[in-house]
């Protein structure tokens, strides 16, 4: 794995050295994620290259922000209250657009690369994401209370993490990461952004994206579930009917 990531790692500093317009280049090791039945999560090394910048990669000091973002699924977030000694649901607020998956990785602490105002112009922190609430009523700025919960709960799936993963400097200009995606990622495509800051400021970024689907038996039938439910939940009874009818008879044996 090290004289693979080695390889590419020269790959990329090769193409950035032959294209002076691109100030930066990133690539992943894998674009596409297949899950099958035995899917237990996967590791990706996102990697790249510091190219025609203002930044001396020599003598300038730089930081690397990795933002990735996975597609945007509803999401209802339900507070709790104990009534008589009992846990019941009270408020909740419904979500219309989170984003299913989210990880934030860099160099350094968030706090001490920029100022919360410059990663809020550019969106970067699960706290400068721009949410909107469903309370029933209409549309809402979400109250921090159910955004902190909702940050809580997709961390404790898994599903967010910010500032866990550090950004490497491997070499002049040169930089990786690790992208962990669990078992229970969400489908569909991921977007995937590199910035390069110094000195609180934004010197540039790069976009790539990320794919991640079913495949072979769980694509069918998460085809199938989509597109045609009724059927689906037709074939699901009469499947577990006949199961139970199967056990009944080996029971009786």
């Amino acid at each position: 794995m090290r004289r693979f990531l080695t390889i590419l790692l020269l790959t990329i500093a090769c193409l950035t050295m032959a294209a002076p317009s691109q100030a930066i280049v990133t690539d992943l090791s894998n674009k596409r994620i297949e899950i099958r039945y035995s899917f237990d999560g996967a590791d990706l090394i996102l990697f790249g290259a510091v190219g025609a910048t203002a930044i001396n990669t020599l003598y300038d000091k730089y930081d690397v922000v990795i933002v990735v973002r996975g597609p945007e699924t509803p999401t209802i977030v339900r507070r709790k209250e104990r009534v008589g000694g009992i846990w019941v649901n009270a408020d909740n607020i419904r979500f219309p657009a989170a984003p299913g998956y989210y990880a934030v990785a860099a160099t350094r602490p968030l706090e001490e690369i920029a100022s919360p105002i410059a990663f809020a112009s550019y969106g970067i922190g699960f706290k400068n994401l721009p949410l909107v609430a469903d309370s029933g009523r209409g549309l809402m700025r979400p109250p921090p209370e159910f955004r902190d919960a909702l940050f809580r709960l997709r961390s404790g799936e898994g599903l967010y993490r910010q500032e866990i993963d550090p950004v490497s400097i491997v070499d002049e200009g040169l930089f990786r990461t690790d992208v962990h995606l669990p078992a229970n990622v969400p489908i569909g495509e991921f977007l995937v952004e590199t910035f390069v800051f110094q000195k609180g400021s934004m010197k540039a970024r790069h976009r790539i994206s990320l794919h991640v689907d079913k495949e072979g038996f769980e694509r069918a039938a998460y085809s199938f579930a989509h597109e045609m439910p009724f059927l689906y939940g037709l074939t699901a009874v009469f499947v577990a009917l006949g199961a139970g009818w199967l056990a009944g008879i080996m029971g009786r044996k």
